[in-house]
């Protein structure tokens, strides 16, 4: 992990207007969710921690629609919710903050298609979040949560993967399922299918690899200044 300046005693963080985590090494990955996914990865994976002071405005998620028309024109509702979690000990994160997301329509609409085709951006603004959305520097972890009454309107997370497909292990030990073979601390899906209440702490050995979503890590930009 490296050393930034803010790090170091006295001296003072940066103050920023505008960030994004889309640097980082890997591959470009383009991945479904379905009703339930609740993924989990590193806010900052490349620095390790937040590189400065930011409240944020506006907090987006790179995702993709390849709803036809017609399939988006079906009634239906989507809700995604976004939980910032913080390391509560060496063996757990704790939440830190949440927002959340919705729209569709209790009634067929043909303009829903407009909605989602084409690359996008998931956005939840600072008056959605639990608490102010403030970020320092320290190590912080996102977990998304998608859900909708329908299985009708795909929505895929865009950013880049870890590795080429969902990650078996470590060389020399057999394919496994455990925490124990995570690429990084706190990457993985805490379930392919929940939909109770952003859970308040989150161990290290609740989250899994056997997923197309556990090494993926959405594009995220963050800023307090115009679109």
């Amino acid at each position: 992990m490296p050393t930034l300046p803010s790090q170091i005693a006295g001296t003072p963080q940066l103050s920023l207007s505008a960030w994004a985590n889309n640097h980082a090494s890997g591959g470009v990955a383009v991945v479904a969710t379905s009703h339930g996914s609740f993924m989990m990865f590193p806010l900052c994976p490349a620095e390790g921690v937040f590189p400065g002071v930011m409240t944020a405005q506006s907090f987006r998620v790179c995702a993709f629609g390849l709803a036809t028309a017609t399939a988006s024109s079906v009634r239906h509702t989507l809700s995604v919710n976004v939980a910032i979690y913080t390391l509560a000990n060496s063996t757990q994160l704790a939440l830190m903050n949440s927002a959340s997301t919705s729209l569709g329509s209790s009634v067929n609409n043909t303009q829903m298609s407009a909605l989602y085709n084409g690359p996008r951006q998931i956005q939840f603004v600072s008056s959605q979040w639990s608490r102010t959305p403030a970020f320092s520097g320290t190590q912080y972890w996102v977990g998304l949560q998608f859900l909708s009454n329908s299985t009708v309107l795909p929505v895929f997370v865009s950013g880049f993967r870890w590795m080429g497909t969902q990650f078996s292990g470590h060389v020399g030990v057999g394919n496994t399922n455990s925490s124990g073979s995570r690429p990084f601390p706190g990457l993985g899906v805490f379930s392919a299918s929940f939909s109770s209440a952003l859970p308040s702490t989150v161990a290290f050995s609740q989250l899994r690899q056997a997923d197309s979503l556990a090494g993926a890590i959405p594009s995220i930009v963050i800023n307090n200044i115009g679109a």
